[in-house]
């Protein structure tokens, strides 16, 4: 089975980051929380699992098993992604590991 695939955006410093977003959802869900993956920016970052697999193990995972059946897909993105890029991508586009393609809109 293919993973369901979308897109992610983080506006930094008024310009627009857009990644390809993956995710599966295990047999086990909702008891366990879906798994995130950004193959675009795969192995530029330690907070990484191969495949482009974002870490979400030590604060994302409690808070997800704590509120079980509750939460779903947008809690992952809300809880689980948006933070993610939030300490991320400043740090990536610091370090010249990512940059703002050509042609991506400006922030408005």
């Amino acid at each position: 089975m293919r993973p369901s695939q979308g897109k992610v955006w983080y506006v930094h410093n008024l310009l627009k980051y857009e990644f390809d977003l993956e995710f599966d959802l295990p047999v086990s869900y909702p008891d366990v929380a879906p798994e995130l993956a950004l193959p675009e920016i795969d192995g530029k970052t330690e907070k990484m699992y191969r495949g482009g697999k974002i870490c979400l193990d030590s604060h994302f995972r409690p808070l997800w098993a704590r509120n079980v059946p509750q939460f779903g897909i947008a809690h992952a993105m809300a809880l689980g992604m948006a933070p993610w890029l939030a300490v991320e991508i400043p740090a990536l586009v610091a370090a010249g590991r990512i940059s703002h393609k050509e042609g991506s809109s400006k922030a408005s």
